[in-house]
């Protein structure tokens, strides 16, 4: 070791000392300070670039791998975001079948394609004179105008604005009475009087008969005008909902009722019946015999939507395949339209006690109804003040219902082609499914009913039954049990950040320890120095540095 002192006489070489590059002192720690951090991090590449002795051309490569990782892994971590944004709900199959008896039975709605008996009130011949002569009496044109509303929509516009207050009365005098319509009735095999099991109801077909459906202050709001004759058959549900299915503490007896097996031993069957003499071809055309729709207890059916025929003279066998979504309550904090439905305390009708895709859609076709003619048809809810469309207003109503399907879907394509989420341009009915769904798929079957046959070898009169026309349904669930669908998060939180973990460890080697260890030198350690050199830390740290490496080599 070589001390000055002792190299007076330059009889000792010494190293020339290259004087070095005056910056002011605070530039020269900060530059200093970033070396050592370059020397200790764990984030790959950087101990590269901040190397004293690499050279321009390394520290440009390694600048250009940092930034093209770094570009390829935020690229990646955004689209990992979309994903899970747009898409964070996966379907799939429940771990278990579900015993069919901790759903309802379904709700069976039947109308018949008889709307006006020829015996009462004889349409065809009424609108054939209206349309040949144009000279009906005053009774005559009141009763067409009446009836209209049941038939097809084309047949009558030239009545009246609004129905008057005895249509309704009007239209249940001429349809064929529950007795006659519904003539016997079997129950999980037992007789049973269709009384105890159907209750009338009002639908876009008309007058028909429901089996299993709540009762009308269940299913309807105290805001609804409720006509006392129909849907109210005073059995109230027993601790069921269509979320929460069956209370445990329920016995196999209950309402709404439920099968307790699968197969025709423990479904529903009904003889219904018609008079040939009675039927009329041009009000509904020349398909006879009865509309049948499926639907949970909850749910007002849409007859003339969603249906399959029972013909005359004909028996139809019924096989039921429920088909239930549910929903994970993991997804209860995401916003409804990204998990694409809705729990029941978040969207609440006017009109319906429960939410329902199908319930919120009749909903508001009767809002949008409402305000493009003026009044609703006979078969919405509505309020008691509201006024009920006439069949002058048909060719209004349908147009209202073809116009709010086009804005939906013209909504959907123009949502479809952008990316702008603006909460004011939602759907125009915004009738997301409900988080729990029910739906029942029918797969029928039907033969020949030669029921005369049978009248025949009982010897039975025939003149009893002048004209008489018979069909028999049969319903039951196919199968004991079923799987159901459920909704689950498909990228959580959890997975979310998993990803990006496992990205910025793949393009960067980089860690949450990453993250301590920047915040620890922008923090931390700048305090701890300057509280153990003091201002020297900021003004002189680097000069001692410095000096220490020069002592350091003259040694």
């Amino acid at each position: 070791m070589v001390n000055p002192s002792d190299n007076q006489d330059g009889k000792f070489p010494v190293d020339p000392i290259k004087p070095r590059k005056k910056y002011p002192s605070f530039f020269r720690n900060v530059i200093q300070y970033i070396y050592e951090y370059s020397e200790n991090s764990t984030v790959h590449g950087v101990k590269y670039i901040g190397e004293k002795k690499r050279t321009a051309t390394e520290r440009f490569f390694w600048l250009v791998i940092l930034g093209l990782s770094l570009y390829f892994c935020t690229y990646m971590i955004i689209k990992t975001y979309e994903k899970w944004d747009k898409s964070p709900v996966i379907v799939s199959f429940a771990r278990s079948p579900t015993p069919i008896w901790e759903i309802p039975f379904p709700s069976v709605t039947i109308c018949s394609e008889t709307k006006s008996r020829k015996s009462v009130f004889n349409f065809t011949e009424t609108i054939m004179k209206f349309r040949t002569y144009n000279n009906l009496t005053d009774e005559e044109r009141d009763k067409l105008d009446k009836v209209a509303l049941v038939c097809e929509n084309h047949l009558f516009h030239q009545g009246s604005d609004f129905i008057k207050y005895d249509t309704i009365d009007f239209l249940t005098e001429i349809a064929p009475p529950f007795v006659e319509s519904l003539w016997q009735c079997k129950w999980l095999n037992t007789n049973t009087t269709c009384n105890d099991l159907f209750t009338p109801m009002l639908t876009e077909e008309g007058i028909c008969f429901s089996f299993n459906m709540l009762d009308r202050d269940e299913l309807f709001s105290n805001e609804v005008y409720h006509n006392k004759d129909y849907l109210a058959h005073g059995v109230r549900a027993e601790d069921w909902s269509l979320e929460k299915g069956y209370s445990e503490k329920l016995e196999t007896d209950t309402f709404p009722r439920r099968a307790i097996s699968a197969g025709q031993k423990a479904g529903l069957s009904i003889l219904l019946r018609a008079y040939d003499y009675d039927l009329d071809y041009i009000c509904r055309g020349p398909v006879q015999g009865f509309k049948i729709n499926l639907h949970h207890p909850a749910e007002y059916p849409l007859v003339s939507q969603q249906y399959f025929r029972a013909p005359l003279n004909q028996e139809v066998i019924v096989a039921v395949k429920p088909d239930m979504m549910t929903t994970s309550d993991g997804l209860k904090d995401y916003e409804p339209h990204r998990r694409q439905c809705y729990f029941p305390s978040e969207r609440e009708l006017r009109f319906f006690k429960v939410y329902t895709q199908q319930n919120c859609e009749i909903e508001c076709l009767t809002n949008y109804t409402l305000k493009a003619c003026d009044c609703v048809g006979y078969h919405m809810p509505h309020t008691e003040d509201t006024k009920i469309c006439g069949s002058k207003k048909l060719v209004c109503m349908h147009e209202a219902q073809v116009s709010l399907l086009k804005n939906q879907v013209e909504y959907g394509l123009k949502k479809s082609g952008s990316n702008d989420e603006d909460s004011s341009d939602r759907y125009t009915c915004d009738c997301l499914p409900a988080c729990t769904s029910l739906i029942y798929n029918a797969e029928t079957s039907q033969a020949d009913f030669n029921w005369q046959k049978v009248f025949e070898s009982y010897k039975v009169n025939f003149s009893e039954f002048p004209g008489v026309q018979m069909t028999r349904v049969t319903l039951f669930f196919k199968e004991q049990q079923f799987i159901n669908s459920e909704r689950n998060e498909l990228y959580g939180h959890t997975d979310f950040f998993a990803n990006c973990g496992g990205l910025l460890g793949l393009f960067m080697g980089f860690s949450v320890l990453s993250v301590v260890e920047i915040i620890y030198f922008l923090s931390l350690r700048i305090i701890c120095n300057i509280r153990k050199y003091g201002h020297h830390f900021w003004s002189g740290s680097a000069d001692l540095v410095h000096n220490d490496a020069y002592d350091h080599k003259r040694r």
